[in-house]
């Protein structure tokens, strides 16, 4: 198994206190992810990631709302709706070797639209990144199966 290979697992930082909220839906039109960051803005998981997949931090179970991240590694929480992970991982070949995914599902229509990998830095089925005191799970988002709310109001219904 290899380690995960990123950009950065840092999320942008934050000039602002008033931030804007992006909402996310499946192209079956179910909300997914809401977040302070806009999915563009998120860095790209480098190659030889192929899929160009974005790296979304969340806070694992065990983060404790006292420990805050240092300035300047401001952390924002995002909320994931109906995406529902696999119950098993599967293994994906890659140029430099394998990897184990966990593929994230909508929880209506079943369209993959991230992923989390297995088995990497701390063994325990999670990639985990700190920021300061934090500890983060990492899921890589799909852009393809993911639709912007103000987007998906703009469509045309014919």
């Amino acid at each position: 198994m290899m380690s995960a290979t990123t950009a950065s697992s840092r999320p942008p930082p934050s000039t602002s206190h008033n931030h804007q909220i992006h909402t996310y839906h499946c192209v079956c039109g179910t909300h997914l992810l809401t977040t302070p960051y806009a999915l563009p803005q998120l860095p790209v998981r480098a190659s030889p990631s192929l899929d160009q997949a974005r790296i979304l931090p969340l806070p694992t179970l065990d983060d404790s709302p006292d420990e805050a991240p240092p300035a300047g590694d401001q952390y924002l929480p995002s909320l994931i709706h109906r995406l529902r992970p696999a119950r098993k991982a599967v293994v994906v070949q890659r140029e430099d070797g394998w990897e184990r995914r966990r593929v994230w599902s909508c929880g209506r229509c079943g369209v993959g639209v991230g992923y989390e990998l297995e088995g990497v830095e701390d063994g325990t089925g999670m990639e985990k990144e700190g920021i300061g005191n934090m500890r983060l799970k990492i899921v890589y988002l799909l852009e393809e199966g993911l639709v912007e709310t103000e987007k998906m109001m703009d469509r045309d219904p014919d």
